[in-house]
């Protein structure tokens, strides 16, 4: 008798704590049912550093990774993702690409601001880093932070605070609510509920910011959309995952180096709210 051969399935490479791979992961929870289409393989940091298992699929070796089932490589969170919602979307209870033109494009404006000034460093080359890498890569070479991804200078530190600052106040004025595209979640929500994870956790953990996304002074519609989201289990479980870790690490003394570099320079402006 002939035995049937396993259809291939697509391969998405994670890391539990990685807030770009978080809106796969998410976009996966709320989508459902694809466990038949779409294999997650979770890594951990040291693969990330050794690259091993992703250099062939991201020559970055960073996550998000993604193989289809033809064999195609993809990388860049907004490429899979859209990928996926080619793909499966139309098989979804519900789709997060919302109805017209104007709506699409705010969406991806959202998008855009949120993985060119937060999210990316934009250069692969030693000591660029992403705007959020301030709330947690070491000044000096440690067991977290490789000499390549260190940030050594003061100044670049508590500008890229400052950049924060600047778009989330961008983003309170902007954001439509009760999601941040009007009454449909979009990719807009997926893509930065698991950023604003690490700021909840870190900034007021490094910075000594006020409990942001749980305050209504500085910041009360992105705290409304934020708990908004969080009514949401699978919010709540991207939520667990990233925070989980985080308050993990703080416990293990990871963001203490980032702390002293703050507390040793009150001529810089850190804490904004």
């Amino acid at each position: 008798m002939e035995s049937k051969t396993e259809p291939k399935k697509c391969v998405f490479y994670d890391v539990l704590h990685s807030n770009n791979s978080a809106r796969i992961r998410l976009w996966l929870r709320l989508h459902g049912g694809l466990q038949d289409h779409v294999q997650t393989v979770m890594l951990v940091h040291d693969d990330l550093e050794d690259g091993g298992k992703l250099a062939n699929i991201n020559p970055l070796k960073k996550v998000p990774a993604f193989v289809t089932d033809t064999g195609l490589c993809l990388f860049e969170s907004f490429v899979i993702i859209s990928y996926l919602e080619d793909r499966f979307g139309e098989m979804a209870k519900h789709r997060f690409v919302l109805d017209t033109a104007d709506n699409r494009a705010f969406v991806n404006l959202l998008i855009r601001i949120h993985d060119l000034y937060i999210s990316s460093p934009n250069c692969t080359q030693p000591y660029f880093s992403h705007t959020q890498g301030c709330m947690y890569l070491d000044a000096v070479p440690t067991n977290n932070t490789p000499e390549r991804r260190t940030m050594p200078d003061v100044n670049v530190r508590a500008a890229k605070v400052a950049e924060i600052y600047d778009r989330l106040c961008w983003l309170e004025s902007t954001i439509k609510l009760p999601y941040m595209a009007g009454e449909s979640l979009s990719h807009a929500d997926l893509t930065w509920y698991p950023t604003c994870i690490f700021m909840e956790t870190l900034l007021p953990y490094v910075f000594n910011w006020a409990q942001i996304f749980h305050e209504t002074n500085s910041f009360p519609r992105l705290t409304q959309w934020f708990e908004n989201c969080s009514r949401n289990e699978h919010f709540v479980s991207i939520r667990d995952d990233i925070a989980g870790t985080l308050n993990k690490q703080k416990g293990d003394g990871r963001f203490d180096g980032v702390r002293g570099v703050a507390r040793s320079n009150p001529q810089l402006k850190w804490k904004y709210i």
